[in-house]
């Protein structure tokens, strides 16, 4: 298993997402050889995320809480500035689906151009964000430096916090 080995290198070795198709032609196999080995690689219990940007080996930059919020599509883009702007990272949202259960999504914003980036994308994509699956209630899991920024961060979105799950 030399090539799955030398996928874990290069994530490893990777502050950014990893494109399948850059795996690929760096290690030689097909775009499905890969899905195949970064399963494996899973399996084994690497914390490999598959974003929209690529392939990254998830590595926890200080504190992850959960927290509960609410409001529509329209205020997306307020909610994340919001975050980014206090200090925190929005790594995903998590919505409770009455058929699915549970349902999460990737969002991985840490800065302003992300945020215009996911925005952009959004937009472009005509998608439905998750958000519009459960009344505008859900959650997000927020990565922050130290104690003091997560605090930053309720304060920056008081007004859509529902719950504290930290």
């Amino acid at each position: 298993m030399e090539k799955k080995n030398k996928i874990l290198e290069i994530l490893m070795d990777s502050e950014e997402p990893i494109k399948g198709k850059e795996l690929a032609e760096k290690i030689g196999v097909s775009r499905q050889m890969i899905i195949q080995y970064i399963s494996k690689l899973k399996t084994e219990g690497h914390k490999i995320a598959s974003t929209r940007d690529g392939y990254i080996l998830e590595r926890e930059k200080g504190i992850r809480k959960m927290i509960a919020v609410k409001h529509s599509s329209n205020e997306i883009e307020d909610e994340l500035f919001s975050i980014v702007n206090a200090g925190g990272t929005v790594l995903d949202v998590i919505v409770e689906h009455p058929l699915y259960g549970e349902i999460k999504g990737r969002i991985d914003v840490k800065t302003v151009n992300d945020v215009i980036k996911f925005m952009s994308l959004l937009k472009t994509t005509h998608a439905t964000p998750l958000l519009e699956l459960s009344e505008g209630i859900h959650i997000h899991t927020i990565e922050v430096k130290d104690e003091k920024t997560f605090e930053e961060v309720k304060k920056a979105i008081k007004k859509y916090l529902i719950l504290d799950l930290s």
